[in-house]
């Protein structure tokens, strides 16, 4: 009798054991099952940075570089107030270092503005190749990152191109149909600051025939407007013996304290 109950005993032990390991594993699967939330990052700008595509443009001195981060969770569905670090990094040996922090908006994008600097002083810490790690705060013990470059490049100075009606575009380019006695002359002048079109600048225009020794025809000014052009117009003369040759155009304006010219020839044939 007390050898059955004792062999009872040792049976309810070994149940009870192997119970309580068949609910350690069982507890440990679904902690192994419970993955942590995985997040994807991608940091680019209006210039492109997509996934692992490049910049496609240049970024001047002194001009503003909106930064983004896109964070989406594993089912590609964007994860709102979520933090997101960027480091920005200048050239290399350049000792620019810049740090940021954002909020994921409800489409799931952080955003951050930052200004290049002047390459006026110290151009070797502005001109160059500038790199980016955009970072997610700790999730679970787990970070994201993505990196991201762009150039930044001395801006163009700023020019005016003179053209007409009939064509001209681009600097010292001739109008490419002529004119004839009696035809109206329309003279454009596009000003640009080297990035932009620059309003509210006055321009001079000039225009004379070359076959003739008297003074210039004309000199007009005019504002360039939102759209950065200056135009004006004038009719050349009926009788041949004036109107007809070879016209020289000249356009002046100042930009930020630099004289910028353009010229074009015209003709007036009979």
């Amino acid at each position: 009798m007390k050898a059955d109950i004792f062999k009872a005993s040792i049976l309810a032990i070994l149940a009870a054991s192997l119970l309580g390991t068949t609910t350690y594993f069982a507890s440990q699967q679904l902690i192994k099952e419970e993955h942590k939330p995985t997040l994807t990052l991608d940091a680019f700008t209006p210039k492109g940075g997509q996934g692992t595509t490049i910049v496609s443009s240049p970024y001047f001195s002194n001009e503003n570089v909106s930064i983004y981060a896109s964070v989406k969770d594993e089912s590609n569905d964007p994860v709102a107030n979520t933090s997101v670090v960027f480091q920005i990094y200048g050239p290399p040996n350049s000792n620019v270092t810049l740090k940021k922090t954002a909020i994921t908006n409800s489409s799931g994008v952080a955003a951050i503005n930052m200004t290049v600097p002047s390459a006026k002083d110290h151009p070797e810490n502005v001109i160059g190749i500038w790199s980016v790690v955009a970072t997610t705060q700790i999730v679970s013990g787990e970070q994201t990152v993505d990196n991201l470059i762009f150039e930044v490049e001395q801006p163009p100075s700023p020019h005016v191109d003179v053209y007409t009606n009939r064509g001209g575009q681009g600097s010292n380019t001739p109008a490419s149909q002529p004119y004839k006695p009696n035809d109206t002359v329309t003279l454009y002048a596009l000003v640009s600051d080297g990035i932009n079109p620059a309003e509210g600048y006055l321009v001079a225009f000039t225009a004379f025939n070359t076959n003739q020794t008297e003074a210039p025809l004309l000199v007009r000014t005019n504002p360039s407007n939102a759209s950065g052009i200056a135009s004006i117009f004038f009719r050349l003369a009926p009788d041949p013996a004036v109107s007809a040759g070879t016209w020289q155009v000249l356009t002046k304006v100042m930009i930020k304290g630099q004289e910028c010219v353009d010229t074009l020839t015209l003709q007036c044939k009979t």
